[in-house]
């Protein structure tokens, strides 16, 4: 939970600051002890910045009254930025989106949700990895995004559980400076949309989905002649 989270790099932050204070250590070892409390003190600053989010993300009032946005500029532009971070890493990202794609929503908490799948896409690739991020129109009025990324298989265990809070799968992503909290906040802003977000894993491609529904085509009326 937040206390256990938050507890682990404080203990670690109060034990070398009681180090330093030792006159007795060498100037090596006191510039280890304030090097590791500037590790985690940074690690505690974005735990506490994605507890903000996800507490932002839960006090958007579920019968709030979205504007119409065109989600599928907001994916391409979502995307840009990761692109250079994807080549740099050695991987490869691939991109499918329908251009127009209409929904009722808020931007930059659509854009949060792209942000934390396409991140988590880039940690967990496995070497020279491809993700793909779709954009598609779906029967009955829907778009389903989809961002699959190879790496390894997510068991059917942990697939249920990817969207608690604090949950992690493996202590992989505990390494990579994962919290848990990512995916929790995707969910949140999904359902305040009144969206769906699922996640499925075969053949060494860990796929997450998210449907929303599009807002309805709005035809011009013709003028009486």
């Amino acid at each position: 939970d937040a206390s256990h989270e938050l507890k682990t790099p404080l203990t670690v932050i109060m034990t070398n600051a009681e180090l330093l204070q030792d006159p007795g250590y060498h100037s090596t070892n006191r510039s280890a002890f304030s090097a590791n409390i500037l590790v985690m003190s940074r690690q505690m600053r974005s735990l506490v910045e994605q507890m903000l989010k996800l507490a932002r993300a839960d006090s958007i009032q579920s019968n709030r009254t979205f504007s119409p946005v065109n989600f599928s500029q907001i994916v391409s532009d979502a995307i840009l930025p990761f692109e250079p971070v994807f080549f740099e890493e050695g991987l490869t990202l691939q991109t499918d989106i329908t251009e127009n794609m209409m929904i009722n929503g808020d931007p930059a908490q659509l854009r949060q949700i792209l942000d934390i799948l396409l991140d988590n896409a880039g940690k967990y690739s496995c070497e020279k990895g491809i993700t793909r991020v779709t954009l598609k129109r779906t029967g009955k009025g829907h778009c389903l995004l989809t961002v699959a990324n190879e790496g390894p298989e997510i068991s059917e265990k942990d697939l249920p559980q990817l969207f608690k809070r604090f949950y992690r799968a493996d202590q992989a992503r505990s390494r990579n400076g994962s919290f848990g909290l990512g995916l929790s906040i995707a969910e949140s802003i999904v359902l305040r949309h009144r969206g769906k977000i699922w996640a499925e894993s075969s053949g060494q491609v860990n796929t997450f989905f998210v449907e929303f529904g599009v807002t309805p085509d709005v035809k011009k009326k013709k003028c009486r002649s």
